[in-house]
């Protein structure tokens, strides 16, 4: 006859082991933070390669941790669900993934109640059920505590993580390599806007560097509005004009011509050497209404001569 299953002593231990995990996992926690201080101070004084290592460490008791809630939860479910193991002579399908779990943590994780309660489930379910669970041979362990109790070291990518959010929570100016590519923004496309645009060839230094007086823009080709505004003249080729009375000469020029007459404008340009005109050249009398098209035919012919411009003046003063 077998002997009877001590559900008492089974239920104590389970809750004995769920203070213990949860004991374990705040101490775990605070020597978890005190070693993040010293990967910041690392990080730092530029000492990376040493960080990095710590930080492994940092992440393996991390994982430890959640494997240690993990198999917490699995405590108090079995505390919970007592009598049904008791009342039961095999596992039940729903607490398969429960035993077999904290059976596999027992050895896996430093609580000293977890092998005693892997034995008092050997002596109901069998040492079969407990091997099997050991090695998970039925598949029935928990996924996320097979993963957290694995002794694969970290990727490269979660411990670039860790030393990130470390430098960050203790404010320390450091980031990975601008070949990280973790993030987008980062790595290659970075470094592509970092580097410098070649210099300009020859030729197009000559065409930046071209003459502004043939009237293109040196960057887009149009044409310069300072081109097409005439040139103030200087001393040397200013035209001495005879004094006219300001109110004469403007009521003169109002009568004869209109305010923008070219003959006015031609005054204002350079003088420039051209070819000599024929002397004889129409001149207005007190009669003449400033007809623009004869006007537009002499200042388009050349600029006038002197003779000219004192004969025209002459007039002016009659009026």
């Amino acid at each position: 006859m077998p002997a009877k299953f001590p559900l008492s002593k089974f239920k104590v231990e389970l809750k004995l082991a769920s203070n213990r995990l949860r004991f374990l996992q705040e101490k775990q926690a605070a020597l978890n933070t005190k070693a993040r201080r010293t990967i910041a101070t690392l990080l730092e004084a530029g000492k990376v390669a040493s960080a990095t290592v710590r930080v492994e460490g940092i992440i393996r008791d991390d994982l430890h941790v959640e494997a240690m809630e993990i198999v917490e939860l699995f405590c108090e479910l079995l505390c919970t669900r007592a009598g049904l193991i008791d009342q039961l002579p095999t596992v039940d399908q729903g607490l398969s993934e429960a035993v077999s779990s904290v059976i596999y943590a027992s050895t896996r994780i430093e609580a000293r109640e977890l092998p005693r309660i892997r034995d008092l489930l050997a002596a109901k379910y069998g040492k079969d059920v407990v091997v099997n669970a050991m090695d998970n041979a039925d598949g029935f362990v928990n996924a996320k505590l097979l993963q957290k109790l694995s002794l694969e070291p970290p990727s490269e990518r979660l411990v670039r993580l860790y030393l990130k959010e470390i430098a960050a929570a203790y404010r320390v100016d450091w980031r990975p390599d601008d070949n990280d590519d973790d993030e987008p923004g980062g790595g290659i496309k970075e470094l592509s806007a970092t580097v410098p645009t070649a210099p300009p060839s020859p030729a197009q230094a000559a065409a930046a560097e071209q003459d502004p007086a043939d009237g293109t823009d040196r960057a887009q080709g149009e044409v310069r509005d300072e081109d097409q505004v005439p040139a103030k003249n200087s001393d040397s080729d200013a035209v001495a004009l005879p004094s006219i009375p300001e109110h004469t000469a403007d009521s003169a020029i109002s009568d004869i011509e209109p305010a923008s007459s070219p003959v006015l404008a031609k005054a204002k340009v350079p003088a420039v050497e051209q070819p000599k005109q024929p002397a004889s050249r129409p001149v207005l009398d007190k009669g003449t209404t400033g007809d623009a098209s004869g006007t537009v035919a002499t200042a388009a012919s050349g600029p006038p001569t002197m003779e000219e411009l004192q004969r025209r003046f002459d007039a002016l003063r009659q009026l």
